[in-house]
């Protein structure tokens, strides 16, 4: 099945998932090997200001010194479901067409959202919605 936001995606994110192997360096300490895994999605800037208020410290923390930040909603496309290895408050590099021909790039922090217990319940996996905030480079 495919998303019923096909043909209106706007967002391409890139984490960086651990894919369950290390590497040991020359003095022996270990770290985790990533790989990038993406996400296209629809995603807007919101309108809801109760929404921004309450996650205005984290965008506040999130923007840095230069305040440059916006807290985005929308659904997920491709994958139509979160994949494994994604988590809350995990940051990826973000591309994502505001305007025809002018792409913005940047970094996106993924917020918590609920899934509505109704959508739950009836097993619908075609409408995730995905939150987080937009850092401008």
């Amino acid at each position: 099945m495919t998303s019923p936001f096909a043909g209106f995606e706007n967002t391409t994110l890139i984490f960086q998932v651990a894919d369950g192997t290390y590497t040991t360096n020359a003095v022996g300490n270990r770290s985790a090997n990533y790989q990038p895994l993406t996400i296209i999605a629809v995603l807007k800037p919101t309108t809801d200001y109760s929404t921004v208020n309450r996650y205005a410290n984290e965008i506040q923390q999130f923007a840095g010194a230069d305040g440059r930040a916006v807290l985005l909603e929308g659904y997920l496309v491709e994958p139509q479901v979160y994949p494994l290895g994604i988590e809350f408050l995990m940051e990826a590099n973000i591309e994502i067409n505001v305007a025809i021909d002018k792409p913005e790039t940047g970094r996106f922090k993924l917020l918590p959202i609920v899934q509505s217990p109704y959508v739950v319940a009836m097993a619908i996996d075609a409408i995730t919605p995905i939150r987080g905030v937009f850092r401008r480079n």
